[in-house]
């Protein structure tokens, strides 16, 4: 019962957010910091779990994983195309992980796809640390303005110089918006 307790409370924090975050900032950066390490405590956890052979904890232990995936998915949005999507993605990879943690132990032990576990692991690390960096605002700022100074380099200006698309209201073609005079392309 403590347990089942203790994983409700880590839930409501979790899930406090109820709008996603779609920018940098300090509320974001605390959210993603404990959704990260509520990733990090199961895939802890799980090892243990798995060792013990509980098939009920295991199941709970999976359920746990997908609330997890659910709760950075309506913080974080759907897709690593959002701006913090990456930390909605490390939950993905963090459940990848646990369910091919799942399928060498039916298999005696054995991975059915070689590298799965650590291929898994790999990417939920490198997704956590963009999650991470892609929420505190001054990282965020920095790697901005680094973008921009390579950008100025390339096309005379910052992200005023990409190529922006939009729809004809008339036409209903896709089109390219014109760029600024200052622009090299």
């Amino acid at each position: 019962m403590k347990k089942i307790f203790s994983l409700f409370v880590l839930f409501i924090s979790v899930t406090a957010q109820a709008e996603p975050f779609t920018k940098a900032s300090p509320d974001s950066l605390e959210q993603a910091t404990k959704q990260m390490g509520a990733l990090g405590k199961a895939m802890t956890d799980g090892i243990a779990i798995l060792k013990s052979g509980d098939l009920a904890n295991i199941s709970a232990h999976s359920k746990h994983f997908s609330s997890l995936v659910e709760s950075g998915k309506r913080q974080f949005g759907s897709t690593v195309f959002e701006p913090l999507g990456s930390c909605f993605a490390a939950g993905n990879f963090s459940r990848s992980w646990w369910n091919a943690q799942l399928a060498a132990a039916q298999n005696g032990g054995v991975e059915k796809v070689p590298g799965s576990i650590k291929d898994a692991l790999d990417e939920y690390q490198e997704k956590r640390d963009d999650c991470l960096q892609s929420a505190d605002p001054v990282m965020s700022a920095k790697s901005d303005a680094e973008s921009d100074a390579e950008l100025k380099k390339k096309l005379g200006g910052g992200r005023e110089c990409l190529t922006v698309f939009t729809v004809d209201p008339e036409t209903k073609e896709v089109i390219a918006q014109p760029k600024p005079a200052h622009c090299k392309s």
